[in-house]
């Protein structure tokens, strides 16, 4: 099962717009923390990352040490906004490229929603 969410951003421009996200799958980062690896719609802009086509995949993991985005109970959830083709070391986590929110609907990401909704689980 493919889970959706919508991605947004208070806090970054680039990501101040909505972008429709798709599980690809989830990853376990090397230091054991949960991420995933989501497709995105409309790609990101890239240019200054070097992908001048634009971004259509992200890594995302929970912005809160105490949390884990496989697990959430509720949207909406903050996340670390990372670049997928990032080399870890064994007790690195990716390289934020901004802060951002996880929406269970897109109405809720153009409003920044931030009352709690139950999410269903990844599988």
């Amino acid at each position: 099962m493919q889970e959706v969410f919508f991605l947004s951003s208070m806090d970054s421009k680039r990501f101040s717009s909505v972008f429709r996200c798709e599980v690809e799958r989830p990853i376990e980062l090397p230091n054991g923390h949960h991420a995933l690896m989501v497709s995105c719609d409309p790609p990101v802009n890239g240019q200054e990352f070097g992908h001048p086509l634009g971004i259509s995949e992200l890594l995302l993991w929970s912005r809160f040490e105490d949390e884990d985005l496989w697990t959430f109970p509720a949207f909406p959830h903050f996340v670390q906004i990372c670049l997928p083709d990032v080399d870890l070391l064994a007790d690195a986590m990716p390289t934020s490229i901004a802060w951002g929110e996880i929406y269970k609907t897109e109405a809720d990401a153009h409003n920044h929603e931030m009352s709690a909704q139950p999410r269903t689980a990844v599988k």
